[in-house]
């Protein structure tokens, strides 16, 4: 074929007027493979895959994925705050030790427990946050988490369990293990325990530690669920508890004003009794210097700087004054009416 010339077809011969218009394209006899079996699925274009089994591990996996946000990563990626100040706060600290002559002040490295705590809280804290809460960490490095406006303290560590182990031959020689063989230690299990450190309502549980079957990542849904559904029975108990609280408190602040008013009408009685032994003791007066007129005296009589008839003005004076008659009715229920449930608070009543 020469270049820049147009190339000719021959044309096709036509076709019988009886042919099929579909064509089969088939590998000859000797190349073709046996069928394959009625049981195997028939997928175009893709080879088919088995169906998967249901097993324990699938199970607690499909259980950690049906809450939105609480599968956790087997990496951490965009930590939480918390979390992230805790690594940089671990990451300050190594970086001070270096610089550092005094030795034994790095801290240790993370551990896989430590990693798998963090992600464990990473993963919580951050669905908790979705859920309208958020999670609180205290200056003791103490965690909560905060929902319907209740603080509910959490803990997630390490278990422990305590064992007796020989002593060494070092601490055979110590004078209180004299007759002991070994002592009670704690060691790490290496199995997580997830504890709400709060009283949570009837029916909900409070503690998860993980088994050889079931890992803390897998009770992490039921954890999140507790939470989010004891929250709000625990908010409307406080809000009860405050209410109780609060009528506790008018009540006890009316049987205050009861108290107080039945104070005052003691001591105002008290003050009205004063009256009545103020205006006996002037009777008694008045009839005393009756009869001391009645004596033979002579007035003139000079008793230390004042005359006798001087005496007896100044006691006609005293009873004038001392009379609580004179001072009219309602001055007296006046006087009265000003004493308070404190005015004879340091006397002793008369009655």
């Amino acid at each position: 074929m020469a270049a820049g010339k147009a190339m000719t077809r021959p044309p096709l011969p036509e076709a019988p007027s009886d042919a099929s218009s579909t064509v089969v394209i088939e590998p000859s006899p000797s190349r073709r493979k046996t069928s394959p079996r009625a049981d195997t699925p028939k997928v175009s274009g893709r080879k088919a895959k088995p169906l998967a089994t249901s097993t324990p591990e699938s199970k607690k996996d499909a259980s950690a994925k049906s809450v939105p946000g609480l599968s956790v990563p087997e990496q951490l990626r965009k930590p939480h705050r918390i979390i992230a100040g805790w690594l940089e706060d671990h990451k300050r600290r190594k970086e001070d030790a270096r610089h550092s002559y005094l030795p034994g002040l790095a801290p240790s490295p993370f551990t896989s427990m430590d990693r798998r705590r963090q992600r464990i809280l990473d993963t919580l804290f951050k669905a908790i946050e979705k859920a309208g809460g958020r999670a609180i960490e205290d200056g003791r490095k103490k965690l909560a988490i905060e929902l319907e406006g209740e603080v509910i303290p959490i803990q997630l560590r390490e278990k422990n369990r305590q064992v007796r182990r020989p002593l060494t031959e070092e601490e055979k020689h110590w004078r209180w293990n004299e007759g002991k063989d070994s002592k009670p230690e704690l060691q790490p299990t290496g199995k997580l325990i997830f504890e709400i450190k709060r009283y949570l309502p009837k029916g909900f549980r409070h503690d998860w530690l993980e088994t050889d079957e079931v890992t803390l990542e897998a009770c992490l849904p039921e954890i999140f669920d507790t939470l989010t559904q004891a929250a709000p029975i625990m908010a409307l108990e406080t809000q009860k508890r405050l209410e109780q609280e609060r009528l506790a408190r008018i009540a006890e602040y009316e049987r205050h004003l009861a108290e107080q008013a039945r104070q005052r009408d003691d001591n105002q009685w008290q003050r009205f009794l004063e009256f009545a032994d103020i205006w006996q003791r002037h009777e008694r007066a008045c009839h005393f210097l009756l009869a001391l007129k009645q004596l033979d005296l002579d007035p003139d009589t000079m008793i230390g700087e004042a005359s006798l008839s001087e005496w007896l003005a100044w006691v006609e004076h005293r009873l004038e004054t001392g009379n609580p008659l004179n001072q009219g009715i309602d001055a007296l229920f006046a006087d009265i009416e000003k004493v308070t449930s404190y005015t004879y608070s340091h006397q002793r009543r008369q009655w």
